[in-house]
C-alpha cells in the first residue's frame, strides 16, 4: 500500500514537473532570471568599484589637506559595503562620515543621494527577489487548482485513488524545484561574473556564509509566495479571479504597506528631521558656552582690577593675573564642560529613543508584509540596513574618543576672555611629537559580525517562516475542502 502511494505521488510529481516545463511562464522566467539577475550584478559591481573610488579618493584628499593642530576637525568616513552589491538598502540615507571636534561634540553627517539614481531606483538582487520573482511567482501558481478544475483535470484525477494531500504536494513541489531551477542557475552564474571581476572574493569565507544566507532567505520567501499562490487558487473558483485576487494583495503587501508604514509612525511618534536636531545641539552648545566665557570674563577683570597691571608691555601683575586665572578657572571649566556633556548627551540619548520609538513602530507594521520582511534581511545582511548605521554610530563615538586621545589630548589651549578681547595661548604636551604624528584615519573599519546580524534579525527570519507555514496550512485546509466539480 506504501509503495502504491509512494507511486502515485511520484507520478503526480513528474507530471506536474512535465507541465511547467512545457508551459511558457518557465521559459519565460528563465529568460528574465538568466538575463536580469547577472546583469543587476554586473552593474552593482561597477558602482561599486566607483563607489570605492570614490572612498579612496576622499580619504586620500582628506589626508592631504589636513593638518595637525590644537582645533582640529578630524573626519572618518564609511567605507561602501561589498554585499551591497547584492542590496543598496539605505545606503542613500545612511550616515558616511563622522566629523570630531575638541569640545567632543562630534557631527555625523548622512549621504547625500543621486537624485537620478534615487529616482530611478537601484535594480539590485533584493529588488528582483522581492518585486521581480515574487510576481512571477504568483504567475507560477494562480491557476494551479483553480485552473485544473476549468479543464476538468481535478475531477478525473480524484476519481482514481489518489489523496488531496499527494496532488498540493505535488503541484507544490513540482512547481517549486522547476521555478527554482532558473533561478539557482542564474545565481551561480552571477556569483562567477562578481568573481571574474576579482571587485569581491564573494567564495572567501568572509563573504560566502552572508551569501548562502541571503540566497537561503529567498528560497523561503518564494516558498511562502508559491503557498500563498496555492492558497488563492484553492479559494477561488476560476483563474481569473484568482489572479485578480493574488495582484491585489501583492499591491498590498509589496507597494502599500511598505510606503505607509513609516508614515503611520511618524504621526503616531513625530520627530524633528537631522538637521533640526543639529541646530538644537549647537544652539544648547553655544549658550552653554557663552555663559561660560561670561563667567571666565568676569574672573578675568575680578583679577585684572585686583591685581591693576600696567597697560602695555610685561610686568609682574600681568604674569601674577595670568597664574592665578589659570589656577581658579579650572573649576569654572569642569563645571561647564560637564555640563555640556550631560545637557547634550540627554538631548542626543531623547532623540535617539524617540527615532528608535519611530523606526520600531515601522518595522513592526512593515512585518505584515513577507516582502517587507525580505526587504529588510537583505539589507541587514548586505550592511546597508538600520544595524549598520547605528553600528556606524557607534563607531564615530569611538573615532571621536580616538582622536581625542591621539590629538586633542596633546595640546594644552588656554584662552583669556576680557572685555572686547579674547587671548589664547597654546602649547604641545611635553614629549609630543607634532611632525611625525599621523593624521586619525578611521581605516580598517569592521562591519557588524554574521553572527550579531543573525541575533538582531531572527525574529524576522522566524517570521518569515511562519508566513510560509501558514500560507501552507491555508493551502492544504482550503483544498481539502475545495469543491472539483
Amino acid at each position: 500500500m506504501k509503495k502504491k502511494i509512494h507511486t502515485t505521488f511520484k507520478t503526480l510529481l513528474f507530471r506536474e514537473i512535465h507541465g511547467a516545463i512545457v508551459d511558457f511562464r518557465f521559459w519565460v522566467v528563465l529568460v528574465l532570471c538568466l538575463s536580469i539577475i547577472p546583469l543587476s550584478f554586473y552593474v552593482s559591481v561597477k558602482d561599486y568599484s566607483q563607489r570605492m573610488s570614490d572612498y579612496r579618493q576622499e580619504v586620500q584628499t582628506y589626508r592631504d589637506m589636513t593638518q595637525l593642530y590644537a582645533n582640529m576637525k578630524a573626519e572618518g568616513v564609511h567605507p561602501p559595503s561589498p554585499l551591497s552589491i547584492f542590496s543598496r538598502g539605505m545606503e542613500n540615507k545612511m550616515p558616511y562620515k563622522v566629523i570630531t571636534s575638541r569640545d567632543g561634540d562630534y557631527k555625523i553627517e548622512y549621504a547625500k543621494p543621486d537624485s537620478k539614481k534615487d529616482l530611478l531606483g537601484a535594480i539590485d538582487f533584493g529588488f528582483i527577489v522581492t518585486f521581480v520573482l515574487s510576481i512571477l511567482a504568483i504567475v507560477f501558481t494562480f491557476n494551479c487548482i483553480s485552473g485544473d478544475k476549468e479543464q476538468g483535470l481535478l475531477r478525473a484525477i480524484l476519481a482514481n485513488a489518489v489523496y488531496r494531500r499527494q496532488i498540493l504536494m505535488a503541484k507544490l513541489l513540482g512547481n517549486y524545484l522547476v521555478f527554482l531551477l532558473p533561478f539557482l542557475l542564474s545565481m551561480l552564474l552571477s556569483l562567477l561574473v562578481v568573481q571574474l571581476s576579482e571587485m569581491i572574493p564573494v567564495f572567501s569565507a568572509d563573504i560566502l556564509p552572508a551569501i548562502l544566507l541571503m540566497t537561503g532567505v529567498s528560497l523561503v520567501f518564494l516558498f511562502a509566495l508559491f503557498n500563498l499562490g496555492l492558497w488563492i487558487s484553492a479559494l477561488t473558483a476560476n483563474s481569473a479571479l484568482s489572479i485578480n485576487i493574488l495582484l491585489l494583495i501583492w499591491i498590498v503587501l509589496g507597494l502599500v504597506v511598505p510606503k505607509i508604514s513609516p508614515i503611520i509612525s511618524a504621526s503616531v511618534y513625530p520627530v524633528e528631521s537631522n538637521s533640526v536636531f543639529e541646530a538644537k545641539k549647537s544652539l544648547l552648545r553655544n549658550n552653554i558656552m557663552k555663559e561660560q566665557r561670561g563667567e571666565e570674563e568676569i574672573l578675568y577683570e575680578q583679577l585684572r582690577a585686583q591685581f591693576m597691571p600696567e597697560t602695555s608691555g610685561i610686568s609682574d601683575g600681568w604674569s601674577e593675573i595670568t597664574k592665578r586665572y589659570d589656577e581658579q578657572v579650572v573649576p569654572v571649566y569642569e563645571k561647564y564642560n560637564q555640563r555640556l556633556i550631560t545637557e547634550i548627551g540627554r538631548l542626543t540619548d531623547d532623540y535617539t529613543m524617540r527615532c528608535n520609538r519611530q523606526n520600531n513602530l515601522a518595522r513592526t507594521i512593515t512585518c505584515l508584509s513577507p516582502i517587507s520582511i525580505v526587504n529588510n534581511l537583505m539589507a541587514e545582511f548586505s550592511g546597508t540596513g538600520y544595524s549598520e548605521a547605528d553600528h556606524f554610530i557607534q563607531q564615530a563615538k569611538q573615532y571621536q574618543e580616538t582622536v581625542k586621545q591621539e590629538i586633542y589630548d596633546k595640546f594644552i589651549v588656554k584662552q583669556y576672555y576680557a572685555k572686547g578681547s579674547t587671548m589664547s595661548n597654546t602649547k604641545e604636551v611635553e614629549g609630543f611629537d607634532l611632525k611625525n604624528a599621523s593624521i586619525p584615519v578611521l581605516d580598517n573599519y569592521k562591519y557588524l559580525s554574521l553572527g550579531v546580524i543573525l541575533q538582531q534579525n531572527r525574529m524576522d527570519i522566524m517570521l518569515l517562516c511562519i508566513y510560509g507555514l501558514l500560507f501552507f496550512v491555508c493551502a492544504f485546509i482550503s483544498f481539502l475542502r475545495f469543491d472539483v466539480r
